[in-house]
């Protein structure tokens, strides 16, 4: 999947050190990350009118006095609709994202933990309902109620699906990261989609397919539970 990040900031340690934590999550994703870096609101507002941007990270204390908040201002009075994710090296401002949406307010240097989650979230958002990777020169696009499970081996994953298995280059660390809350680990070597679950004992799974998967005694206790949520929310909705 691709997206596209803007950075607003006029200190080059921290684009440095910022763009060092997306590509670094991007490594991590295997999403296509796209990153401008500019340095004043003059050009943001030229680059926005031609580009669109899934997220800005924007200094607070600008040069020539200009001020981050009154940029996310003026930007979303223009009907811009991607995330905000505000930079400063004070806390006082971070009541005044609030007006403006903003999805975090981080203290520079940001660590690469909250970025991960700024990122995540777009990411999930963006996705809606579907996993995205990149196989050579094509994105494919799996809808999740259509993955029964990943499965690791060797150095990649395998993504079995009602149809067909497809070959992934991420870890099962890695996707874990970024799979929304349906998918769980249960063994060493799977994660598995819980809206999949027919039946399970203390040892093994049965899948809407019926194969059967292994549990692994680590993640036993966890998966219990994660099912027990899944049935009290569907009951919650009907």
């Amino acid at each position: 999947m691709n997206l596209n990040c803007c950075i607003l900031e006029n200190e080059l340690i921290y684009i440095d050190h910022l763009m060092k934590l997306l590509r670094q999550w991007q490594n991590e994703t295997g999403c296509d990350l796209s990153v401008d870096t500019l340095c004043s609101a003059s050009e943001l507002y030229e680059a926005i009118s031609q580009k669109h941007y899934d997220i800005l990270f924007i200094d607070i204390v600008l040069n020539n006095g200009e001020n981050g908040i009154d940029v996310a201002k003026k930007l979303r009075s223009e009907s811009y609709s991607g995330d905000l994710v505000f930079l400063t090296n004070f806390q006082d401002y971070v009541f005044e994202g609030y007006p403006v949406h903003a999805l975090d307010y981080l203290i520079k240097p940001a660590s690469y933990e909250k970025i991960r989650h700024c990122m995540n979230q777009v990411l999930e958002k963006l996705s809606g309902n579907c996993f995205f990777y990149r196989i050579r020169d094509s994105v494919l696009q799996i809808p999740y109620q259509n993955i029964l499970y990943f499965s690791s081996r060797n150095h990649s994953t395998d993504i079995i699906t009602t149809q067909k298995c497809y070959p992934v280059p991420q870890t099962l660390r890695n996707l874990l990261k970024i799979l929304p809350e349906q998918f769980v680990q249960c063994h060493r070597t799977v994660i598995v989609n819980l809206t999949h679950i027919e039946f399970m004992n203390n040892t093994e799974i049965l899948l809407s397919n019926q194969e059967r998967i292994p549990i692994g005694r680590t993640y036993l206790k966890k998966l219990q539970q994660d099912i027990i949520s899944l049935m009290q929310e569907r009951r919650s909705l009907q």
